[in-house]
């Protein structure tokens, strides 16, 4: 009797419990580095994390945009040092494609926390040294069609000390990129860098992005990738083979592994490189995206102090206009980074941004995610990059 009435305790007790602690939940992201001071024996860098979850595993967390969260990351410094371990904030979360992303940094847990720091920094030798930082783990999601299912993880980005202080290149993209079914595709991956160097795009590798166990990765089948970066994709019929398990039929993930490289002039070399980890989700092929204007090319500088105004349209077929929002704002002080949308009668919908960076974001770059979402949950994503100048 007694070992009943345990068991149907534990029963309770694992209905209470929240979904969120299934192992089926995405994770993803990008990471970038910067140096903050050097004393002449010891580079201090800044490592910035921008990750992405499914919205529901965590529901007490990631439903909420500003919230801090009592969830902890894990980062090895990759230089003999103890791991250490961070909070992470959610920058935004979309309940249409069922996704957070969220920033690492340091900070109590709460809403909106005023102590809330992003990133972290971490010293290392001043002397010519490439160290690997990497965040890794297991039981990525079930169901990917490039991947074998619970698959292990691991992001990496390459510290380059010494000599110039180097800076790593910064990207962000969404963390699931839909692409209309029976169409070409094409989507152009953005990254800049403080230092101007020269960024090369190329495919990632199994070991770059897993390091470990039995499991198998492959590109998507039949994506291309330009060393600029543009992603093309032929999901047409003709092309696909669409087979007995529904590979390339709606709702299907395909997951990409990508490296940035900034590379040196002189030697070719890459003096650093940076992750992107994301999805594809094939898409409902009689619907067509949202259109998505505005959007600026190039890296767009912006002063201390100044105002630079960002204005974007998008207009839809659906007889509704299509909303628009920014995945991860470079700040959540609407002193610095605001914006507002209108809606005309013409289904367009106008998303005007006023960017007005501090003196703490000086010399700093942004990639910044653009997403406009029709009224039938299909997504038009694209990005451009900041630069701030003292």
């Amino acid at each position: 009797k007694i070992i009943l009435a345990l068991t149907s305790v534990g029963i309770v007790i694992l209905l209470m419990l929240p979904a969120s602690l299934s192992a089926s939940h995405f994770r993803y992201g990008t990471m970038s580095w910067e140096p903050v001071s050097d004393n002449g024996t010891h580079v201090t860098i800044r490592l910035k994390m921008e990750l992405g979850w499914k919205r529901d595993y965590d529901s007490g967390s990631f439903r909420t945009t500003g919230k801090v969260s009592a969830f902890n990351i894990t980062v090895n410094w990759g230089d003999g040092s103890s791991a250490e371990t961070f909070k992470i904030k959610v920058l935004s979360s979309d309940s249409g494609s069922n996704s957070a992303i969220v920033e690492m940094g340091t900070g109590t847990n709460g809403i909106n926390q005023t102590d809330w720091t992003a990133g972290a920094t971490h010293p290392y030798p001043d002397n010519g040294t490439s160290y690997v930082i990497t965040w890794t783990g297991s039981a990525r999601i079930s169901g990917i069609e490039n991947m074998a299912n619970s698959s292990d993880w691991r992001l990496a980005t390459k510290v380059n000390t010494g000599g110039d202080n180097n800076t790593s290149p910064v990207s962000s993209v969404p963390p699931v990129v839909q692409v209309q079914d029976n169409t070409t595709f094409s989507y152009q991956l953005s990254a800049t860098d403080a230092d101007g160097d020269s960024l090369g795009y190329r495919w990632g590798t199994y070991n770059e992005f897993v390091g470990s166990g039995d499991t198998t990765y492959s590109k998507p089948d039949n994506m291309t990738l330009s060393s600029s970066g543009l992603i093309e994709w032929d999901v047409r019929d003709s092309v696909l083979y669409h087979n007995s398990d529904d590979k390339y039929d709606e709702d299907a993930m395909w997951l990409a592994f990508i490296v940035v490289e900034d590379i040196d002039s002189s030697s070719g070399d890459n003096k650093s490189y940076i992750p992107i980890d994301f999805f594809f989700k094939i898409a409902d092929p009689d619907n067509d995206p949202a259109s998505l204007g505005g959007i600026p090319t190039g890296t767009q500088t912006v002063s201390v102090g100044n105002t630079k105004t960002f204005t974007i349209t998008s207009t839809d077929d659906s007889g509704v206009a299509p909303t628009i929002t920014v995945l991860n704002p470079p700040s959540d002080n609407s002193s610095i980074w605001d914006n507002s949308t209108s809606t005309s009668g013409d289904n367009e919908t106008t998303f005007t941004i006023n960017f007005t960076p501090d003196s703490s974001m000086a010399g700093k770059t942004y990639v910044v995610n653009v997403r406009s979402t029709d009224n039938a949950g299909m997504t038009k994503d694209q990005s451009f990059s900041i630069q701030v100048s003292s």
